[in-house]
């Protein structure tokens, strides 16, 4: 007999909000690295475009 898991139940599990959370931050982490290098902006303007914490911003960019 299969196992069916509805949406409902599949959302509330702590590891898909976790897996969900980290594609987030790498997309945020994308976005930050080509606002950077395409458009050469400074790190305080990419925080205000993105809504996203200045420190964030920088240890981002410190990692490249």
């Amino acid at each position: 007999m299969p196992l069916t898991i509805d949406r409902e139940t599949m959302e509330k599990h702590p590891l898909y909000k976790d897996g969900i959370e980290k594609g987030k931050l790498e997309a945020k982490r994308e976005d930050i690295l080509n606002l950077h290098k395409e458009l050469n902006l400074e790190p305080e303007k990419i925080a205000k475009i993105l809504k996203v914490p200045i420190s964030f911003v920088k240890d981002v960019l410190e990692e490249k």
